[in-house]
């Protein structure tokens, strides 16, 4: 069953896994929030969940443009999809953006190998939030994971 994009986003994100984060290059910011997915409850292998990952961004980078990252893998430990949002507080320039610019925001998202639909649906939301210059720019603005949080929900 695919499912629409306010009850995806709703259920793969909550206010615990949002962050201001003040990392200093991609693989730092991959391995917090691999850790911060990894305690949530929802990862039996954490390690499978840093080797998914990390196996991915070296096929090809996940800097999708716009200063936006969005990581991404499918992995069988995961009990159901989880995203997770990081703002940091400078640019990435080891990003490796599709279109040179260096990556401040970055969406972690991990779902299981069976959720296809709703994987790519999720990743089309994201997509879509990120793609308006207004939406980065409050997302960049913001100075605290609920505002982040509460952004990103009346986005869509």
């Amino acid at each position: 069953m695919v499912e629409s994009g306010n009850h995806l986003l709703d259920a793969a994100l909550s206010p615990q896994r949002v962050f201001i984060t003040k990392e200093r290059s991609k693989e730092a910011l991959l391995n917090y929030l691999v850790d911060k997915l990894g305690h949530c409850g929802e990862v039996d292998d954490q390690q499978a969940l840093h080797q998914a990952i990390f196996t991915r961004e070296s096929l090809m980078s996940t800097g999708i443009g716009l200063g936006i990252g969005v990581p991404h893998a499918r992995i069988s430990s995961v009990r159901r999809m989880i995203l997770a949002v990081a703002v940091n507080d400078q640019p990435l320039e080891d990003y490796e953006a599709i279109d040179n610019h260096p990556v401040q925001i970055v969406f972690m998202v991990a779902g299981r190998p069976d959720q296809q639909s709703n994987y790519v649906r999720l990743l089309a939301v994201l997509s879509h939030v990120v793609k308006q210059p207004e939406n980065r720019d409050a997302l960049l603005k913001a100075t605290s994971t609920e505002e982040i949080y509460q952004y990103i929900r009346k986005s869509l």
